[in-house]
């Protein structure tokens, strides 16, 4: 659920009423007292004494059961009461009555919309079928609009005929504990939950959190003291290990707006004191529902600022290498629509935007959709289609890094005048999970080799393809925990690095299997005699020593770790499996340690310091008794001296 959006639109239908009900003329009946009776129901209006114009007007239409006006006022009164049957029934006796009434076409394009909202779409067809004619030319606008309305109702018939296949499941009451919950935001690990919640009691919208532990999710809880305050504070994104977070806050902050966006930054358990973004994300006007890429490192958010295409449009900035954001820019109009744009949420591959809109093809009101980056561009968005989208709004879908499962609130409407709604999950069918690009995430904790103590390093994920680094993040000070997020395709080498560490590299190829073990835990060996590391990013053709292109990113490493520990010497050792003669094992290791360490002297590093050294297959890493092991086996090591 948007509450920004419902009480937006509540105001806006009260002010219309107030506006519109003055301007009549030119009635459709001539009865002294059914004319009274209207006037005075008008001035109930104006007074806003609801009881009293309901009053009014069904004695204005029993004065005259021909009484087009009055029958549409009552319309408007029980939409506005959310009774929307009866509202239906009192606009099409509105229209029926006199179809050459001044309300006639108002009341024709009310029956087209809540036949929508209803999920009614062959009447809504029908009703707005016979309001575009009756449209003068002249009101362009008009005329686009009850078009595109009958384009999504064209467009929900056929989605209602294919329908997905898909099982809502409420997730349970630990988390819906509260009048309606929604905006989930979820870590790359799916075992921690944050989502925006309020009780109508007190009206106040707040950040909760809940735990995966024990294979269920335990009580929601507040997620900080020194974030939720008696002020709404809501729709939230966090990274991917869940250290980072930006949410909405509206008023009773430091704010350039109606609504900023502010963020925050865990350590341990503990998160630090919300900081305004500043006026490169923050304008003067609506900044709200945040979507954080894996990283931390680029924002999509939603604004109604100066300079947007439609009413409120999604916008994105990024950090730059300092770590600044830079000033957000509009993601453009192959998303963004005249209409409301809403609640993107860029996926864990960085590729896949999802967001909600009401100026793209759908059901009716807000739908959700999705779009592929193609370089600098966006695919053409498509509707997600039926029933994850349905004649209701629906916003905020947040989708997990493997592309499999779905998190988002359904709305329920329980006749109140505040609607209601839970956060289910759903399993995508396969033919969403095909267009979105799969990822992993590897987590673990960083430790002292020798003393097991946790420790804060720098972790970077680089494309072996490419040598260009996707992704460079901290573990946890107190903990030592990290989360990465890699794609499913190509190879990637991971780097842990800390100052007084010999630097640790893996390394992970998707390009033929998606397995991968999810928790790797990290020891980095302190840099000092004897200390030695495999060098797992550095690769020959097989029975070859010369050095290939993607090796240049870990050598590169070492000799910044050499330059900036010049009193150590290193010995660079090459090491084979047990397939072939030895003699030519032997020969094949030496050459290679020998290869990396010219390398190492053409960077600058003195010869004096580096010795190399080729051990054959003398010293196996594991035993050579599969080609995965012997895989290991083919290695070369850095010892310090």
């Amino acid at each position: 659920m948007n509450t920004f959006r419902f009480w937006t639109l509540l105001g806006c239908f009260l002010g219309f009423i107030t506006s519109e009900v003055f301007a009549q003329q030119n009635l459709s009946t001539t009865n002294k007292k059914a004319i009274n009776a209207y006037q005075d129901g008008l001035q109930a209006l104006q007074e806003r004494k609801i009881d009293e114009a309901f009053q009014q007007f069904e004695e204005a239409v029993e004065r005259d059961n021909l009484f087009a006006e009055a029958y549409y006022q009552l319309g408007r009164l029980y939409e506005q009461n959310r009774q929307f049957g009866n509202a239906i029934l009192n606009y099409e006796k509105s229209y029926n009555s006199n179809q050459e009434a001044g309300v006639a076409n108002s009341a024709l394009q009310f029956l087209g919309n809540l036949y929508m909202r209803k999920g009614e779409y062959q009447k809504a067809k029908a009703y707005l079928e016979l309001l575009l004619p009756r449209i003068p030319a002249a009101n362009n606008l008009t005329i686009q609009r009850i078009k595109r309305s009958i384009a999504n109702a064209e467009f929900a018939l056929r989605a209602v005929e294919q329908p997905l296949d898909i099982k809502p499941i409420a997730l349970p009451n630990t988390i819906n504990a509260f009048d309606t919950q929604y905006f989930p935001t979820l870590t790359a690990d799916r075992e921690t939950l944050i989502f925006t919640a309020q009780n109508y009691s007190n009206r106040d919208e707040n950040l909760y959190v809940s735990k995966w532990k024990d294979q269920q999710w335990q009580q929601a809880q507040s997620l900080s003291e020194l974030i939720n305050t008696s002020q709404n504070e809501g729709t939230a994104s966090v990274a991917a290990d869940g250290r980072t977070l930006v949410f909405t806050a509206c008023g009773g902050r430091n704010s350039l707006g109606s609504c900023d966006l502010f963020v925050s930054y865990r350590e341990g358990n503990d998160w630090s004191k919300p900081v305004n973004m500043g006026q490169a994300v923050n304008s003067g006007e609506w900044d709200s529902q945040p979507s954080l890429s894996a990283d931390g490192r680029t924002l999509y958010f939603v604004s109604d600022r100066r300079g947007s295409i439609g009413k409120r449009d999604i916008w994105v900035s990024k950090q730059d290498s300092t770590g600044q954001w830079q000033k957000a820019q509009n993601v453009g109009n192959i998303i963004n629509t005249t209409e409301d744009d809403l609640s993107p949420f860029i996926h864990a591959n960085g590729q896949t935007l999802f967001f909600s809109s009401e100026g793209h093809a759908g059901m009716g009101g807000l739908d959700l959709f999705m779009s592929q980056k193609q370089g600098i561009n966006w695919s053409v968005p498509q509707n997600l289609g039926y029933p994850i989208n349905t004649q209701d709004d629906q916003v905020a879908l947040f989708i997990t890094a493997d592309g499999q499962k779905g998190y988002y609130s359904l709305e329920q409407d329980t006749g109140e005048r505040y609607k209601k709604s839970k956060l289910v999950e759903i399993t995508l069918p396969g033919s969403l999970q095909a267009k979105i690009q799969a990822t992993t995430y590897l987590k673990g904790i960083v430790t002292d080799a020798k003393t097991q103590q946790k420790l804060s390093a720098e972790l970077e994920l680089v494309a072996l393809n490419s040598s260009q680094p996707v992704g460079k993040f901290l573990s946890d000070a107190q903990t030592g925990q990290y989360i990465s997020v890699l794609n499913t395709s190509g190879e990637y080498a991971l780097f842990v690095n800390k100052q007084g560490y010999f630097f640790k590299s893996l390394h992970f190829d998707f390009s033929q299997t998606h397995a991968l073990d999810k928790v790797l835990n990290i020891s980095l060996e302190p840099i000092q005699k004897d200390a030695k590391e495999i060098l797992n990013n550095i690769f020959f053709a097989t029975n070859q020593w010369d050095l290939q292109p993607q090796s240049t990113t870990e050598l590169d490493k070492l000799v910044v770790l050499l330059k900036s520990n010049p009193t150590l010497s290193v010995e660079i050792s090459g090491h084979t499996d047990d397939v072939g003669k030895d003699a030519d094992n032997l020969i094949l290791s030496q050459k290679r340690a020998k290869e990396v360490m010219n390398y190492l002297i053409n960077k600058g590093i003195p010869s004096n310091k580096i010795k190399a050294e080729g051990y054959g297959e003398t010293k196996p890493f594991v035993p050579n008794t599969s080609d995965e092991n012997r895989k290991l086996n083919r290695r070369i090591e850095v010892k310090f001296l």
